[in-house]
């Protein structure tokens, strides 16, 4: 995938932790209770996807990704997360997640609707502890869209 903006931050490895962490979306009902099963947590569908991202730094991007059946669309990769809170929406889910890495901490709470056949949204918030620079809070937003089962040779 590749982002715009200031070359130093987005290529830092803490800024693609989070943008991978990104390749991670509705109304909170009152009330609902937090608990981690991961049998829960949404997967898309295996095959090649479009993604996509608009953040604050890069703006909007677009890139396609091939998925696989172990999908982790809430962990970022290579990093040391807890298992997932999850808290259901009328038309989706809330998933929280801490994560550790050599830069800190991260909160990672992404709100996720769709079907993850052929469509999701995602809103992803993430607060670093310490502060990545001047950063102590980010959001992106994710629109994924199926494209088809089989992912041409070389795709990420």
């Amino acid at each position: 995938m590749t982002v715009g903006g200031d070359a130093d931050l987005c290529h830092s490895s803490a800024m693609r932790y989070i943008l991978l962490g990104a390749v991670l979306g509705a109304a909170i009902l009152p009330g609902a209770t937090l608990y981690a099963a991961a049998d829960n947590v949404p997967k898309r569908k295996p095959g090649y996807w479009e993604l996509t991202t608009v953040a604050p730094l890069s703006g909007m991007t677009k890139s396609k990704v091939c998925v696989g059946a172990d999908d982790d669309i809430v962990r970022p990769e290579g990093s040391d997360c807890s298992e997932p809170e999850l808290t259901p929406l009328n038309e989706g889910i809330i998933v929280t997640v801490v994560c550790t890495s050599a830069e800190g901490k991260q909160i990672i709470s992404s709100t996720f609707t769709g079907d993850f056949q052929t469509r999701y949204h995602a809103i992803l918030r993430t607060t670093f502890d310490p502060p990545l620079g001047a950063i102590s809070r980010m959001g992106v937003n994710i629109d994924g869209k199926y494209l088809g089962p089989d992912c041409p040779k070389g795709a990420p």
